[in-house]
């Protein structure tokens, strides 16, 4: 009778031994399979998060289009009063990539400012490259603590004689600024008789060019250096 009881014991420990495994398996089973799971949800429900990320306020779109529309505006101001002749031989000039994204030189501005290089006996090679080397052809560009304006980057305050004279009251408007950028460079043009000595004075001013460089034997450096090596590659473009 004893040995079956301790048999009996034996076994009734085999037994809940053999459960609490089967309980413990059942756990740890259970267990993967909610941490298998909860990736998947999240990952379901990832590209719900990013799709909110990403859409915008059509009154934020709207508002910028008008901001833009209302930048450009300015351009509209010139009316086309040009004939065929000065028209003829025109290349329309296709901005460089590096300052495509914020420049920006219409047809009607390149037009306006070609007939303005013609009447004031300028080359329109050697504006663009100032253009280019001034402002990236952002019309809109200020310098110099905003002292320097637009296009061709005039100091307004050295201008006032020339800007009165000219009718011209806003250096921001891109065909004032042109105008009277172009003009200058026509009176330093006949002045010094050079390009590079032209530049220089457009740079320095006339005063500073004598002191700071032709006083010191400095004709050529790397303002106008640049800008007349810019204006032989304009020119294979759009010519002289």
């Amino acid at each position: 009778m004893k040995r079956r009881k301790r048999r009996a014991r034996h076994a009734g420990r085999r037994d809940a031994f053999h459960l609490t495994m089967i309980a413990v398996l059942m756990t740890v089973l259970c267990l993967m399979i909610v941490n298998i799971k909860e990736p998947e949800q999240t990952e379901e429900e990832q590209p719900e998060t990013t799709h909110a990320e990403v859409v915008q306020n059509p009154e934020t779109i709207v508002q910028t289009a008008e901001e833009t529309e209302s930048k450009y505006k300015v351009f509209d101001g010139m009316s086309e009063d040009w004939g065929s002749d000065d028209l003829e031989g025109f290349v329309l000039y296709k901005l460089p990539e590096q300052y495509a994204d914020k420049g920006y030189f219409p047809e009607k501005m390149q037009i306006y400012t070609r007939c303005l290089c013609k009447q004031n006996d300028v080359p329109y090679a050697l504006v663009l490259a100032i253009i280019e080397h001034e402002s990236g052809y952002e019309f809109d560009k200020v310098g110099d603590g905003g002292q320097s304006k637009g296009y061709m980057q005039i100091y307004e305050k050295w201008h006032t004689d020339r800007m009165k004279r000219l009718n011209c009251t806003d250096l921001m408007n891109p065909y004032q600024n042109v105008r009277v950028g172009i003009d200058f460079l026509s009176y330093l043009l006949k002045k010094y008789g050079t390009v590079q000595d032209a530049l220089a004075a457009y740079n320095y001013g006339e005063k500073g060019a004598r002191e700071h460089l032709w006083s010191n034997g400095v004709y050529v450096y790397s303002y106008n250096s640049a800008i007349m090596q810019r204006m032989k590659e304009i020119e294979e473009v759009v010519g002289k």
